[in-house]
């Protein structure tokens, strides 16, 4: 399922490259699969390595590059720490 419903979201993203992160990248059945599908769409699998599939440390450290990149910052007076931190509700401002 994980599969079928990554394969979806690269048709609509048209995303050449899918990096794979937190506890489900630590799967090596759930990586073969997604390897396979990626061949087949043209498209690179980015597993990222086991030391970094334990929390979501990389999504966050990515969406902060992302940010950086097209100059959305925030002062540090101005941020804060969230135990929670979800990186679905980063609101997306470096794509169109």
């Amino acid at each position: 399922m994980l599969t079928e419903v990554t394969e979806r979201a690269l048709a609509l993203t048209r995303a050449p490259h899918l990096l794979l992160v937190g506890g489900v990248a630590c799967n090596r059945r759930l990586q073969q699969m997604l390897q396979t599908m990626c061949q087949a769409r043209g498209a690179q699998l980015c597993p990222t390595d086991e030391r970094y599939c334990i929390d979501n440390g990389a999504m966050i450290a990515q969406a902060g590059w992302e940010m950086l990149r097209v100059g959305q910052v925030t002062e540090l007076a101005q941020s804060g720490i969230t135990q929670r931190y979800r990186t679905d509700e980063v609101e997306v401002t470096w794509r169109d």
